[in-house]
């Protein structure tokens, strides 16, 4: 598995986003408790747009060393998936 774990890649992706949340992550902006977060559908997350996806795609290469596909980014459901993918891509699977 990564190094990173998911809090720390889920809150480098709020911080990158901005998204201010004193509850830790997306909550107040999707009204879901944190749990449910971690597959809440990333279309759903107002900030996750066009830009929104470049900056993850950027805070993914900063975390993880590699380039990540804008069609990846964009067919991804959930934060917690593109942290899988991520994990996957570094363990060369």
């Amino acid at each position: 598995m990564s190094k990173i774990s998911f809090e720390e890649f889920a809150r480098a992706s709020a911080n990158d986003l901005e998204i201010d949340d004193e509850s830790f992550l997306f909550a107040n902006d999707l009204e879901i408790d944190d749990e449910s977060f971690l597959t809440a559908n990333l279309q759903d997350v107002q900030q996750y747009d066009s830009m929104g996806k470049i900056t993850v795609s950027l805070t993914i290469e900063k975390l993880f060393g590699f380039q990540i596909t804008y069609d990846v980014l964009d067919k991804a459901e959930s934060l917690r998936s593109l942290y899988e993918y991520s994990c996957k891509q570094i363990n060369g699977e």
